[in-house]
């Protein structure tokens, strides 16, 4: 591996960032491994860089549940922002992050999936990186209630499944996704058998010949 200046740099702000982190929580109990700076974390990467290059007109409004020290929410390009999370203290410290990182506006809330429910709809919902202490059947009434009542026509469902051995429970995205209605696409293919995948839900109408739903 070639040692370039740009490694070394960034190297030095993922130590940086997880000293900040590791002092953040002497303060704030949240879990240890929130300490894990975003640019550890490829999957976290791949979301942001995928949702970012959508049209501007499908960056309005955006849900990161199991938002953590909003890595991912604080980094995207959409005109409302909102991170939810089971922990308190988890989005106590995401708002600090985003005050000492000057990430711009963005909105913190509790929410525990699969029991609470969102207010509203959005152009994309993100799930990733804790569905897999989930069960199953859980999970697909979850994601299918979120899908049908949360994301816009034309709007994207996105979330994450592990195939690698050690985790609570390795899901099948057939299962989890196959009966939702949405066009189904993977987005990235991580190490631990990680596979992101996106959920797209058919807008209101479709234009054919001389036809669409809206005039039917």
């Amino acid at each position: 591996m070639q040692i370039t200046p740009q490694r070394i740099i960034r190297a030095a702000g993922n130590r940086a960032e997880v000293a900040f982190r590791s002092l953040l929580r002497l303060f704030i109990p949240f879990d240890p491994w929130h300490r894990m700076p975003l640019a550890a974390k490829d999957y976290a990467v791949g979301i942001i860089e995928h949702l970012n290059a959508l049209p501007p007109r499908q960056r309005g409004r955006v849900a990161d549940i199991g938002c953590g020290l909003g890595d991912v929410i604080l980094n995207l390009d959409f005109e409302e922002r909102l991170g939810f999370d089971s922990d308190p203290a988890v989005l106590k410290a995401a708002e600090i992050v985003r005050r000492s990182h000057f990430k711009g506006a963005a909105r913190f809330a509790v929410c525990s999936f699969p029991e609470d429910r969102l207010d509203g709809r959005f152009d994309a919902v993100i799930m990733a990186d804790w569905l897999h202490g989930i069960p199953p059947d859980p999970s697909r009434r979850g994601i299918s209630r979120i899908f049908t009542d949360n994301v816009n026509p034309g709007g994207c469902l996105v979330i994450d499944t592990v195939s690698k051995s050690g985790y609570p429970y390795r899901h099948d995205a057939s299962f989890l996704l196959g009966e939702l209605g949405g066009n189904v696409e993977q987005i990235g293919a991580h190490p631990c058998g990680r596979r992101m995948w996106k959920v797209t839900k058919e807008p209101a109408y479709r234009v054919g010949p001389h036809i669409s739903r809206r005039s039917q």
